[in-house]
């Protein structure tokens, strides 16, 4: 029997059904999967190619000068970059306050964007890097996460990635993105004023509890180690959509102590190997949901790493209602991740 659950953390509802697992499918799919060369003469994030990308902002070298991560300006920003605050966001330009209540009007699109090359390989996913270079692409977030929010015009950061075709990529090779808005999103607001209220009506922070609670149950942990916990929340959107969360509160990305740094990049390193294992290496969004540094001490937001691969799609029902279907059970899924063999 289908069951409905609720996202505590974001408010959605989910519908869990695993008969529509069963349902037949007769869309046309390649089996064959394309011969990814190791470098690219006409890829701008290849070594070699770097007088193809725009504004190196950091990198990341080894002993003999060699760049091991790089971050470069997106030359198809999704904001304007501006050196001047002439164009800072007020409140007078936002259009609930004051004059402006009923009336449609923008906000200019100032902020930060830029591509964090994760590999020199053309052709590796992080599931394939070493332990070393995922503490370097974290280094790398973490450096940009701190140079993004202080800029005063940034209001929220946001670190991403999409993983092949149908999760939006449009490079091949391995890479991520940062943002810096002038504004926080609806859907950040909207956490932010639930974890809010969780803690006014309890005194706890809304996270911390979950984390408790997954600990308890223990059926949808699949990962943890002493400052890290992954799993599949109890309201999973999607087959195998999983967080990772820092067990120690902590409203901030990038105040992670340096000595936890090296235990978050193993358990992200182990996921991601499982869901490349698990799932033949499928598309996926990866996004760090966090505060910036100046709301580091927010006693009621927890900051986590959401994965979600693209095993299924979003239809009419889900763009009518607002609900998700997930044709999985969130205790499946995570069963199924764990009995991963890591030694493969």
């Amino acid at each position: 029997m289908s069951e409905i659950r609720q996202n505590l953390l974001t408010g959605e509802w989910v519908i869990i059904a695993p008969e529509r697992a069963k349902r037949p499918v007769n869309l046309a799919r390649s089996a064959d999967k394309p011969v990814i060369p190791q470098s690219s003469p006409t890829c701008p994030f290849c070594p070699g190619n770097e007088h193809m990308t725009t504004d190196e902002r950091f990198r990341i070298s080894d002993k003999e000068n060699n760049w091991l991560v790089r971050s470069v300006v997106n030359r198809f920003s999704v904001l304007s970059v501006a050196e001047s605050t002439d164009h800072e966001v007020t409140a007078n330009m936002i259009p609930w306050k004051d004059a402006n209540i009923g009336k449609q009007l923008p906000i200019p699109g100032i902020g930060l964007h830029e591509v964090i090359i994760e590999h020199p390989r053309h052709d590796l996913t992080p599931a394939q890097y070493t332990l070393s270079q995922i503490e370097n692409l974290i280094g790398a977030y973490m450096h940009r996460f701190v140079e993004f929010a202080a800029d005063p015009r940034i209001k929220h950061v946001v670190v991403f990635k999409n993983h092949g075709e149908e999760a939006g990529a449009s490079q091949q090779h391995p890479h991520s993105q940062i943002v810096g808005l002038p504004i926080i999103p609806g859907q950040v607001f909207e956490r932010i004023g639930r974890a809010l209220r969780f803690h006014r009506d309890t005194g706890a922070c809304l996270g911390c509890r979950i984390i408790e609670e997954e600990c308890h149950e223990n059926s949808r942990v699949i990962d943890e180690n002493e400052a890290f916990i992954a799993f599949i929340p109890f309201a999973a959107l999607s087959p195998f959509h999983l967080w990772i969360f820092p067990k120690k509160h902590n409203a901030c990305f990038s105040q992670t102590l340096p000595e936890e740094r090296h235990l978050l990049a193993g358990i992200l390193h182990r996921v991601l190997c499982r869901i490349f294992i698990a799932l033949d290496n499928p598309a996926y969004n990866l996004v760090v949901r966090s505060l910036i540094p100046s709301e580091g001490k927010s006693p009621f937001v927890h900051w986590y790493i959401s994965i979600v691969p693209r095993v299924g799609k979003l239809a009419g029902f889900e763009l009518g209602t607002g609900m998700f279907v997930n044709s999985s059970s969130p205790e499946v899924s995570a069963d199924r991740l764990r009995q991963v063999d890591m030694n493969l």
